[in-house]
């Protein structure tokens, strides 16, 4: 399987905002192949471009307010045409891959991000209902894709368990 780097972010202290964190902790737990290294943080930055650009797949999880409660969203990403030249939390996907072939010569083959609409960033440490009963979809979606990558028998894609 292609070394594969999953960043997601968001911040644990603001209600659905965390799904990233919770998605990444259920990946680390779920993940049937060593070469997939999960990564948490509260928001993207500059030093991920490294760790970006040796990856072969890389694929970024957020929370979303774009989006309706509990959808599911996996869409490919490509780096951005322009050359970052700040570096705020504005940053994003498309920034950091730049950054990655710009910096280190090389960006991942593929590049996706997978976000859950969000309800709610109120200050709590709990997810909304709708965006906690997405997690399996979530994790199923970037296990699934992997498996589908690697060739490898249905029976190791997870099924969706509440």
């Amino acid at each position: 399987m292609a070394r594969t780097l999953i960043l997601a972010c968001g911040n644990p202290l603001r209600g659905d905002d965390a799904v990233g964190w919770q998605i990444a902790k259920a990946l680390k737990s779920d993940s049937p192949w060593p070469e997939i290294e999960v990564e948490a943080a509260h928001q993207l930055l500059p030093e991920m471009a490294e760790g970006i650009s040796q990856a072969d797949i890389v694929i970024f999880v957020d929370a979303s307010a774009a989006h309706s409660p509990g959808s599911v969203i996996f869409e490919p990403v490509v780096p951005s045409r322009l050359a970052p030249e700040t570096f705020t939390h504005e940053l994003n996907p498309q920034i950091l891959l730049a950054l990655a072939a710009a910096l280190y010569g090389r960006s991942p083959a593929r590049a996706f991000t997978l976000v859950v609409g969000a309800e709610s960033f109120e200050l709590n440490e709990g997810l909304s209902e709708s965006v906690r009963n997405s997690i399996p979809e979530a994790v199923c979606t970037i296990l699934g894709y992997l498996a589908r990558q690697a060739a490898l028998p249905a029976r190791v894609i997870p099924t969706l368990t509440a």
